[in-house]
C-alpha cells in the first residue's frame, strides 16, 4: 500500500489501513476510525478512473444513502473528500465477510437458511426498485453478514469491471456468471436482471458454485454464450427439495416476462414454500407506498425487530390487574347498540380497529361488546397498553399475561420465558402463541386498548405481525386514537378487517338524547339536544362536560347557544367551565390527586393533606367528574386521561414548585408501600434524580436476591448514567442482572465501573476487599457460563461468607463446586454444594437449585445414578416475577431429560428436553446445552423425528459458534456421525488428523478431546476397512487404558462399551464380549440402558451373544 493512501486515510481520521477488496472503480479499506474508536470499511476512488467511474461511484454514494435504511442493505455511515480531493464512503466493516466467502469456507448452504436469505434479498431489492434503481450485480460476493448472521446486500451501481471483456463481447456491467441472459444479448439492465441475479445467487448458495461459472481456461466470449443459450442445470440431483427448484429457475428463467413480476412477488413465492415446509415465515421488507408515507402508516409486510447482542432485554414490573379488564363502566354510560350490531355483524374478521380522538367512547364500546361476548361464552383477553409496552418484551409479557386470564391453558411456558429473551425472540413467540391458539381450536377475542400509547417500532412490528399471521380462532380488537404504524391494507384487501372510526363513533341523535335526557335528567328539548349534538360534533367527553354544564341551570338554552367551535376547541372551553363550578377545597383536592392518575384514599391523603379522601372520592366518582372506579370495593379510582392532563397542566401553569412537591410525596408514598416503580418515576417526575438513584441503590440487592434482575434492569434504564456508574453496589447488581442474561458486554462495562468507584469513592479497606471479591465472583461465574472454566480467584473463596447477600454466596459456593467438578475432585464438590445448601437456607429452594445441578452432574460422572435422580428431580416453586427462576427450572428439567434419556423413559425425556430447548440463544450452563441440543437430537433420531433432530443440531452448533463452545461444537459433531447425517469436509479432516488421546487435567477438556475421539472411531469403523478397523481399535484401546487412570466410572463405561463394538468389528468376538460384559452389567443394574443401546454398532450383536452364551 503506497504511503499516500495511507496519509490520505490518516488525515481523513481513519488508521490502520488494510485492503480488504479491489474493484474496477475503487479500493476496500478495513479502518480504525479513531473519533468513534471502531472499524469500519473505507471505500477509496482510485485516482486513475475515467469521468464515467466516478459518476459511477457517486451513484452508489447517493444510492446507499436512500437506502440504507433498509435492515438488509449495507449502511452508509457517511461520504466525503480526503484531503487530496479524493471521495470515499465509510460502511461497517463486516468482520465475517460475504456469502460467497462463507460458502467457499464451510461448504453450501441448507436450502431452509437459502430461502431466508432469498426472502431478505428479495426485500432489499423491492425497496431499491421502488426508488428507481437495479442494482445490476446480485451475487454471493456482494451479499455481506453482520456480526449477528443476517445479509446485507452492497455495492448498489458499481461496475465489476475485473469481469469486462474486450473486443466484440459486448460490456458486461456485473459478472457474468449470475448476469440475466437479456443482459448478455445487448439488452440494458432492469428489474428482471435483478430477480435473475438473486435466483443465480440461491442456485450457487444450494450448490456451491455458480449456475454456469466459468469452466478451466474457457474463453469468456464461450461463458457469455453458454448462458445466454444453454438449459439450467437441475438443482433436484442436488438433493434440493422442489418446491425450492421451482422458485429458483422461475426466477433464472430465460424470458424476463417468465420470471416473478417483482422482487416482492419472489420474496412471497419462497415465504409460501416457507409456509409449506414448516419453516418460519421471513418478512419481506418494503417500502411503504406514498399514500402510507403520506398518512404515516407502513403498508409493507413487517419485519420483527433484531436487537443487537449488547442489548438487554427487560420484563416488565409487576402490573396491577386493572390493566387486564376493562374500566367499570359509569353509571351515566348508554348502550351503543347500533355500533355493537356492526360488530357482530362482521362475522369471522379478525381484526376490529375502533379509532377516534380522546373522548369519543372507543373503549365504552370495546367493553361492552366484551361483555356480550362474554355472556355468550366467548373468551375475552383486555390489555391496557401504557408508554412502557414501548418495550417489546414487556408488551408480549403483558399480552401473554393477558391471554393467560382467561385461557390459562395457553402460552405456559412463555409468558415466563419472554422476560429472559431478548426481542429478536418476538417472532418466535407471536407464532407459537398463534399456533397454539389455533391447535385450541377455540374461538377467543383480544382487546387491546390505548393503543396510540405505544410508539417503540419494535412493539408495532410485533402487532402488525399480529395481525397480519394471526388466525380466525383469534380476533383482535384494537382501540386506539390513530392508525399510525399499523399495516392494514392486505387486511383490507382480503376483507379481514371491520374498522369504526370517528364518524361512526359520534353520537346520533336518538344516542345524544338517551344520554342527556334519559341517564341524565336533563329538561331539554329535542331543538336544545340537537344543538350540544352538534356544538360537541357527537363527542361523547363533550357531551358529558356539557351535561356535567348544563346540570342545575334555570336556563340551558343561553348556555347551549354559546356552544360553538370545533370540538378540539371545545375540550378545554368545557373542562374549564367545569372547574369554574366547583367549590375551592375540592378543585384543590383534584389537581393535588390527579398527579398519579390512579389513586386510593390514603395516597390521596397524602397528596392533598385531606383525611377525608375516601368520601372525596366517592362524591367526585359519583358526581362522575372523570373519577371512574377500578374495583367494586371504591379502594382504587381512576382519572380519565384527558382529565387528569388538563389538571397537571393547569398546576404546572399555576405552581410548578407545587408540583415538584407533590410528585416527591408521591415517590415516598410509593416507596413506603413497595411499590418501587412507581416511587422511581415520580421522583424523576419531580426533578430529583438522586432521590431515584437512592431508591434503586437501597432494592438494588433486594431485586437481585429475588431473581427480580430484569425489573430491576428496567429501573436501571430510567436513571441518569452519570449518578449511577459511581456507585459501587449498583455496578454490582448490575453486572449480576446482566450476566443473569448473559449480556457479557455490560457486565464487563458495570464491573470496570464498579472497581473504579471502589477505587475513587471512601470505601473502607474490608469493605473494598469484599466489594472485588464480588467482582471476581462475577468473573468466575462468566468462565462458567462460557465453558472456559480453569481456576477460582482466592478471594471468593476467603469472602465467601461476607458477600452482600446469601444468594451471592450460594452463586459463590456453586462456583467452587463446579470448580471442583471440572478437576475430578468429588468430596471438595459435595463440601462446597453443602455449604451453598447453608447460605441458601434463608432463600428458598428456587436459590439452590443451581447447586443441586451442579451435585446432580458430579453423581452422574460417578455412576450415582439415584443421587443424580434426587438432585435433578427437584423442582422448586418459581416465585411470581423472579425472571431466571424459570429459566433455572427448566435447566435443571433439561438435565434431569437427559438422566431419563439414559434410563429409557423417552416420553418423559422427550417433554423435558423440549422445554430445555426453549432456552435457545440465552443458553445456560453449558451441561445443559449439550443436554437440550445433543441429547435432543439423538432422542429425536430414535423416536424417528429426523427434522425436528437437524433442527435442534443447527441450533446447538449456531450457539456453540457464536458463543465459542468448543465442548458443544464437538457434541453437536459426536450426534451427526452417530446419525450418519453428513459434517463438513474441514471437521472431517481435523478429526482424522487427531493424535491418540490423552488424559486430560479437567472434565471439560477430557470430554471435548474424547468426543472427538468417539466421533473419530466411529467414522473410521464405518469405512469398513481392515485398517480402518484395527485403527479404531488401537485408538479405543487407549481411550479406556487413559479414562482408566481416572475416577470417572460413567466415561469409563462408554469408552469400553466403544471399544467392544471396535472388537468385534475387527472379528475379535470373545474379546469384545468380555470387555463389554462388566459395563453392560454395570449399566443394567444402574438403570440406564440406553448407555448400552447407544455404544456403537454391533453392540445389539454383542449382547445377542452373550445372552445365548
Amino acid at each position: 500500500m503506497s504511503s499516500g493512501i495511507v496519509g490520505e486515510l490518516l488525515a481523513a481520521g481513519f488508521g490502520d489501513p488494510v485492503e480488504v477488496g479491489r474493484g474496477g472503480s475503487g479500493v476496500v479499506y478495513r479502518c480504525r476510525e479513531y473519533a468513534l474508536d471502531r472499524y469500519v470499511a473505507v471505500k477509496l476512488l482510485l485516482s486513475e478512473v475515467r469521468g464515467d467511474e466516478r459518476e459511477l461511484f457517486v451513484r452508489e454514494q447517493r444510492a446507499l444513502g436512500r437506502l440504507s435504511v433498509h435492515p438488509h442493505i449495507v449502511q452508509a455511515l457517511h461520504v466525503d473528500l480526503t484531503p487530496t480531493g479524493r471521495p470515499y464512503i465509510v460502511m461497517p466493516y463486516f468482520a465475517r465477510g460475504s456469502l460467497d466467502q462463507r460458502m467457499r469456507q464451510t461448504g453450501p448452504l441448507r436450502w431452509p437458511e437459502v430461502l431466508s436469505i432469498g426472502v431478505k434479498m428479495a426485500g432489499a431489492l423491492a425497496a431499491a426498485h421502488a426508488a428507481g434503481m437495479v442494482h445490476r450485480d446480485v451475487k454471493p460476493g456482494n451479499i455481506m453478514l453482520t456480526d449477528y448472521g443476517e445479509p446485507q446486500l452492497s455495492d448498489f451501481g458499481i461496475v465489476d469491471v475485473g469481469e469486462v471483456t474486450t473486443g466484440s463481447t459486448p460490456l458486461v456491467h456485473g459478472t457474468p456468471a449470475f448476469t440475466a441472459p437479456e443482459i448478455l444479448r445487448g439488452a440494458t439492465a432492469t428489474e428482471p436482471a435483478d430477480i435473475y441475479g438473486l435466483g443465480a445467487t440461491m442456485f450457487c448458495l444450494l450448490t456451491g458454485h455458480a449456475p454456469f461459472e466459468r469452466r478451466s481456461e474457457e474463453p469468456l466470449e464461450v461463458q457469455l454464450t453458454r448462458i445466454a443459450e444453454a438449459a439450467l442445470p437441475d438443482l433436484r440431483k442436488y438433493g434440493v427439495l422442489d418446491a425450492v427448484c421451482v422458485v429458483v429457475e422461475s426466477a433464472m428463467a430465460r424470458e424476463p416476462a417468465d420470471r416473478p413480476a417483482s422482487a416482492l412477488e419472489l420474496g412471497e413465492r419462497l415465504r409460501d414454500v416457507q409456509r409449506e415446509t414448516g419453516q418460519p415465515v421471513d418478512a419481506v421488507v418494503v417500502p411503504p407506498s406514498d399514500e402510507d408515507v403520506a398518512e404515516g402508516t407502513g403498508s409493507g409486510s413487517p419485519i420483527l425487530p433484531a436487537v443487537s447482542a449488547g442489548s438487554v432485554t427487560t420484563p416488565p414490573p409487576p402490573s396491577a390487574a386493572t390493566k387486564f379488564r376493562p374500566p367499570t363502566a359509569a353509571r351515566t354510560a348508554i348502550e351503543r347498540t347500533r355500533l355493537r350490531e356492526i360488530l357482530d355483524a362482521g362475522g369471522r374478521r379478525r381484526v376490529i380497529l375502533i379509532h377516534g380522538p380522546a373522548g369519543f367512547g372507543k373503549t365504552t364500546l370495546a367493553a361492552q361488546w366484551a361483555t356480550g361476548l362474554e355472556a355468550d361464552g366467548v373468551p375475552v383477553a383486555w390489555l391496557t397498553t401504557d408508554p412502557d409496552d414501548d418495550n417489546v418484551v414487556w408488551f408480549l409479557a403483558h399480552l401473554v399475561q393477558a391471554i393467560r386470564r382467561v385461557r390459562p391453558e395457553l402460552a405456559r411456558e412463555l409468558g415466563a420465558l419472554l422476560e429472559e429473551r431478548s426481542s429478536d425472540a418476538t417472532r418466535a413467540v407471536l407464532s407459537a402463541l398463534i399456533d397454539e391458539i389455533h391447535d385450541s381450536d377455540q374461538a377467543m377475542v383480544l382487546v387491546v386498548d390505548d393503543w396510540q400509547l405505544v410508539r417503540g417500532d419494535n412493539t408495532l412490528a410485533a402487532m402488525n405481525y399480529l395481525l397480519e399471521h394471526g388466525c380466525h380462532h383469534l380476533r383482535v380488537v384494537l382501540v386506539t386514537r390513530g392508525r399510525e404504524g399499523l399495516a392494514l391494507t392486505k387486511l383490507l384487501v382480503q376483507d379481514e378487517l371491520i374498522e369504526i372510526g370517528t364518524t361512526a363513533l359520534r353520537f346520533d341523535a336518538d344516542e345524544a338524547t338517551a344520554f342527556l335526557v334519559g341517564r341524565n335528567d336533563l329538561r331539554l328539548a329535542a331543538e336544545d339536544v340537537a344543538k350540544v349534538r352538534r356544538s360537541t360534533e357527537g363527542w361523547a367527553a363533550g357531551l358529558q362536560l356539557a351535561q356535567l354544564s348544563l346540570a342545575g341551570r334555570d336556563d340551558p338554552a343561553a348556555f347551549i347557544d354559546n356552544l360553538t367551535g370545533r370540538h378540539h376547541m371545545i375540550g378545554e372551553y368545557l373542562t374549564e367551565n367545569v372547574l369554574g363550578s366547583l367549590d375551592h377545597p375540592l378543585l384543590e383536592f383534584l389537581m393535588s390527586t390527579s398527579i398519579t392518575r390512579t389513586t386510593c384514599a390514603d395516597l390521596a391523603a397524602a397528596l392533598s393533606g385531606r383525611s377525608d379522601s375516601q368520601e372525596l372520592l366517592e362524591l367526585v366518582a359519583d358526581r362522575n367528574l372523570f373519577l371512574q372506579r377500578m374495583d367494586e370495593d371504591d379502594q382504587w379510582f381512576r382519572y380519565h386521561r384527558l382529565f387528569a392532563g388538563h389538571l397537571v397542566r393547569r398546576l404546572e401553569h399555576q405552581d410548578p414548585d407545587r408540583l415538584r412537591q407533590l410528585h416527591s410525596r408521591a415517590s415516598d408514598w410509593f416507596a413506603e408501600h413497595d411499590m418501587l416503580v412507581e416511587a422511581v418515576d415520580h421522583a424523576l417526575f419531580a426533578a430529583d434524580p438522586q432521590r431515584a438513584v437512592e431508591l434503586v441503590d437501597a432494592h438494588a440487592i433486594e431485586l437481585i436476591e429475588s431473581f427480580r434482575t430484569s425489573t430491576f434492569l428496567g429501573l436501571m434504564a430510567k436513571l441518569p448514567t452519570p449518578l449511577t456508574e459511581s456507585r459501587p453496589r449498583l455496578q454490582l447488581c448490575l453486572a449480576w442482572a446482566a450476566l443473569g442474561l448473559e449480556r457479557h458486554t455490560q457486565v464487563h462495562t458495570a464491573l470496570d465501573r464498579a472497581l473504579a468507584a471502589v477505587e475513587t469513592r471512601d470505601v473502607d479497606g474490608r469493605a473494598s476487599r469484599v466489594l472485588r471479591a464480588e467482582a471476581a465472583l462475577l468473573v468466575g461465574l462468566e468462565d462458567y457460563a462460557l465453558d472456559r472454566l480453569d481456576t477460582v480467584p482466592d478471594p471468593v473463596t476467603e469472602h465467601i461468607d461476607d458477600l452482600a447477600a446469601p444468594v451471592m454466596s450460594v452463586s459463590a459456593a456453586d462456583l467452587l463446586a463446579a470448580d471442583a467438578l471440572n478437576r475430578f475432585e468429588y468430596p471438595a464438590g459435595r463440601r462446597w454444594h453443602r455449604s451453598a445448601l447453608r447460605h441458601g437456607a434463608s432463600s428458598g429452594a428456587l436459590a439452590v437449585q443451581h447447586s443441586h445441578c451442579i451435585a446432580g452432574l458430579a453423581a452422574w460422572e460417578q455412576f450415582d445414578i439415584a443421587g443424580a435422580e434426587r438432585h435433578f428431580a427437584i423442582t422448586p416453586t418459581v416465585p411470581r416475577g423472579a425472571d431466571l427462576g424459570t429459566r433455572i427450572a427448566l435447566m435443571s428439567g433439561a438435565l434431569l431429560g437427559d438422566l431419563r434419556y439414559r434410563q429409557g423413559r423417552l416420553v418423559e425425556a422427550e417433554r423435558l428436553l423440549r422445554a430445555g430447548a426453549t432456552l435457545e440463544r440465552l443458553g445456560g450452563m453449558p451441561d445443559v446445552l449439550l443436554a437440550a441440543y445433543g441429547t435432543g437430537a439423538r432422542l429425536a433420531i430414535a423416536l424417528g423425528e429426523l427434522t425436528d433432530a437437524e433442527r435442534l443440531l443447527s441450533i446447538g452448533a449456531q450457539i456453540a459458534e457464536d458463543k465459542s463452545l468448543p465442548r458443544l461444537a464437538a457434541r453437536i459433531v459426536n450426534e451427526r456421525v452417530r446419525a450418519n447425517l453428513p459434517i463438513p469436509d474441514d471437521i472431517r479432516s481435523w478429526l482424522a488428523a487427531l493424535p491418540p488421546y490423552r488424559a486430560q487435567d479437567t472434565r471439560i477438556r477430557a470430554m471435548t478431546a474424547e468426543l472427538a475421539q468417539d466421533s473419530l472411531i466411529r467414522l473410521l469403523l464405518a469405512e469398513r476397512s481392515p485398517a480402518t478397523i484395527g485403527e479404531a481399535c488401537d485408538r479405543s484401546e487407549i481411550l479406556v487404558r487413559e479414562i482408566g487412570r481416572q475416577a470417572r466410572p460413567v466415561a469409563l463405561v462408554q469408552a469400553q462399551l466403544l471399544a467392544a463394538c471396535c472388537y468385534w468389528a475387527a472379528g475379535h468376538h470373545e474379546e469384545a464380549k468380555g470387555l463389554a460384559a462388566p459395563a453392560i452389567a454395570r449399566c443394567i443394574a444402574g438403570g440406564v440402558p440406553r448407555l448400552v443401546d447407544d455404544a456403537g454398532p454391533g453392540i445389539h450383536d454383542i449382547v445377542g451373544d452373550l445372552v445365548v452364551g
